[in-house]
């Protein structure tokens, strides 16, 4: 399982195949964040930096924060809540979405088959990113540093960066992959 995950020093991957089995989770090239759909719904992804891409990987369904406030409301809500620490972001990955991409090679197009949520934005297309450090409303007790907007000329994607990682980190890194490619590739 990851341990240990380093968020300080986002790089990008230049290999053609990348096995997510063979991932260093401790180097730093992943970031883990939550987005809202359907107005209230969530899940959360492992965020990887590729050579051309931004590649989204669902780890979580929905999560709720605790609500002890009647029977019901303990039931719907306290088996949706984080168990772990809320400031490691490993707390947020669910084992089983994790290994069911194993074996998969995140770079093709297989990504997006395995869970319809799944993302991949090419850096061609990205127009901005951005953090914007101030909480997200709903997040509730979860801790969080503010959301990484990537805009592109057809949506907004908005990642809410969940327990202890740096924001404003993840936005100069991404960034940087992103000029770094378009360097390369004009």
């Amino acid at each position: 399982m990851l341990s240990a995950l380093n968020f300080k020093d986002i790089i990008v991957w230049r290999n053609k195949n990348m096995k997510f089995q063979d991932l260093n989770f401790t180097s730093g090239k992943i970031f883990i964040a939550m987005e809202y759909y359907f107005l209230i719904l969530n899940r959360t992804f492992l965020v990887v930096i590729g050579d051309s891409e931004l590649i989204g990987l669902k780890i979580r369904g929905l999560i709720s924060a605790e609500n002890n406030s009647n029977l019901l409301a303990s039931r719907a809500t306290n088996h949706l809540a984080i168990k772990g620490s809320l400031d490691d972001p490993n707390s947020y990955i669910n084992p089983k979405l994790l290994g069911k991409y194993a074996e998969l090679d995140i770079q093709s197009s297989l990504v997006m088959e395995m869970d319809s949520s799944n993302f991949k934005i090419k850096f061609d297309d990205i127009l901005d990113v951005y953090h914007d450090k101030r909480k997200k409303w709903g997040m509730g007790y979860y801790p969080h540093d503010g959301k990484i907007y990537v805009e592109t000329s057809v949506t907004n994607k908005e990642l809410i960066i969940l327990g202890n990682q740096q924001g404003a980190d993840i936005e100069k890194q991404l960034s940087s992959a992103i000029e770094k490619f378009r360097q390369f590739n004009i």
